[in-house]
């Protein structure tokens, strides 16, 4: 997730004051195995669903322009983040097509970053989409209509719509932790911000309906708006996304680039695609999608959907189940997740699991690849404390912005796997609307296993301490040894806000 919320936070600083209560979730321990945890959870119809792992960017681009592409009756979709760039156009092209061809379309986008920079100019594009009689477009919680709680209940104005959902005719569906942008598609060295990401896509009816219930709940909240076509239309935008599109669709597909001179578009038409060009000639790592294939012989597999309501709905399904996954393991715990703020409760369920000796990996960012400071800070208050208190817990960070990591990936004893939207932190667990999915499989899990322990952490900083015989701490090394001491200042001044902590 993009700084955006991060640093609008700061707004709500007198009315955050005045609500501070967030929810807390203390599961009583029990002996159940992991297996039994997964088949407690209540889910509608249950049934193996096919699944294939999605870390590569590219791959993750392929599937969903794939799934898109190949819709014939409905598309139901949210994002955090369209973004404005050759990516976010494309895919507003891409809904453009599959609307003019009758695909049912609805669209749900956060209401607060739809007016942010990361989506200038986006809007006026989205509501020409709006536009088609089966399109449907909602921006969660707008800000227009949640402005009244600002004083009243601060969190209710925070809350947003974290989910990456994208469910084609209720069979097919994908999510995970990528937006619509260059950040989550390109390859390392292509744009200014590459993320290491994780995705899960789905095949299976069960699993989609799961997930429509996911979307259906956020999407029907009385606090969303409506995004309508404009009533006057001074400026056209369809022209422009469905360049984006044809120019997205030919580069994939190996073709190259559409020569602005050989065509027959206007002028100021000519000048968009000369932008369009330069733009999408930076990614080299895309231009393989020929023949494509969403699977490739993956297995079917127990897989359950777990959702949770941003801090306007009523329903937690995720923290709960994770903190008793987290006691019913035995061996090994991995925790790949970009902002490592661990709340209270998250924290007790690992203490007890480091007590019966069960590993801990935490992979996550440090101050010199993370988007996102406040978090970086606030580990600084924990990372000691965190190894001393978990023994064999280890703390690894990717060191630089080459590394930079936004997956959201837990690997219970190499057995379930978590992958979803849902971040490490109090925004996550109590105030964003997140969604996750949940797979019972040992090779599955083993698979996503190697993959952060190998690739993933080929380059990592490992953050220790040392105790003396009384479990003292007497040595160390952390952020202070490694990040550059002016970003080292900014986190000491930052680490002092303790209040701010349910908002990070």
């Amino acid at each position: 997730m993009k700084n955006c919320f991060r640093l609008s936070a700061l707004f709500f600083i007198f009315a955050l004051l005045a609500s501070t209560a967030w929810a807390a979730y203390r599961p009583v321990p029990d002996n159940r195995s992991l297996s039994e945890i997964f088949n407690s959870i209540k889910v509608d119809s249950p049934d193996l669903t096919r699944v294939r792992f999605i870390a590569n960017n590219d791959d993750a681009l392929y599937c969903r322009w794939k799934m898109i592409e190949d819709a014939k009756e409905t598309i139901d979709c949210t994002y955090y983040i369209i973004d404005k760039d050759m990516f976010g156009q494309a895919y507003i092209g891409l809904l453009l097509k599959k609307a003019r061809s009758g695909v049912k379309i609805r669209l749900m986008i956060d209401g607060r970053v739809y007016r942010m920079p990361y989506m200038s100019k986006m809007p006026d594009k989205i509501e020409e989409l709006a536009a088609f009689p089966n399109v449907q477009i909602k921006l969660f919680n707008s800000v227009s209509k949640s402005l009244t709680s600002l004083f009243s209940d601060v969190k209710k104005v925070a809350a947003s719509n974290h989910d990456k959902i994208i469910i084609v005719d209720g069979f097919t569906s994908i999510i995970g932790g990528r937006n619509i942008g260059a950040d989550y598609f390109a390859g390392n060295g292509e744009n200014d911000i590459v993320y290491r990401d994780t995705d899960i896509i789905m095949q299976g009816r069960h699993v989609a309906r799961q997930l429509k219930k996911a979307f259906e709940d956020e999407w029907s909240q009385l606090k969303n708006s409506v995004v309508k076509a404009d009533a006057i239309n001074f400026k056209d935008q369809l022209a422009s996304v469905d360049l984006a599109y044809r120019v997205m669709s030919r580069y994939m597909q190996g073709r190259g680039l559409f020569n602005p001179e050989e065509s027959r578009m206007s002028e100021k038409l000519k000048k968009i695609l000369t932008e369009m060009n330069k733009e999408i000639s930076n990614y080299k790592n895309i231009s393989s999608y020929s023949g494509y294939q969403l699977f490739r012989g993956e297995r079917p597999m127990p897989v359950k959907i777990l959702d949770k309501h941003s801090y306007i709905g009523a329903f937690n399904g995720i923290t709960p189940n994770l903190l008793k996954m987290i006691d019913a393991c035995r061996e090994e715990i991995i925790i790949q997740n970009p902002y490592l703020v661990i709340t209270e409760e998250a924290e007790a369920a690992l203490k007890r699991a480091a007590a019966r000796g069960v590993k801990i990996i935490f992979h996550t960012n440090s101050a010199e690849s993370t988007d996102s400071l406040f978090p970086q800070a606030f580990l600084m208050n924990d990372w000691k404390r965190i190894l001393k208190d978990m023994p064999g817990s280890r703390i690894m960070v990717a060191p630089s912005q080459n590394e930079r990591l936004h997956s959201k990936t837990f690997v219970f004893d190499s057995l379930i796997t978590v992958i979803g939207s849902y971040n490490m932190d109090p925004l996550s667990e109590d105030i964003n609307s997140e969604v996750v999915a949940a797979v019972l499989d040992k090779s599955f899990a083993t698979r996503v296993r190697l993959r952060i322990l190998g690739p993933d952490m080929k380059k990592v900083i490992e953050y220790k301490i040392q105790l003396d015989s009384e479990g003292r701490i007497i040595k160390a090394y952390g952020p202070e040894d490694h990040v550059n001491s002016k970003t080292v200042n900014k986190m000491n001044k930052m680490r002092k806000l303790q209040w701010l902590r349910p908002l990070i």
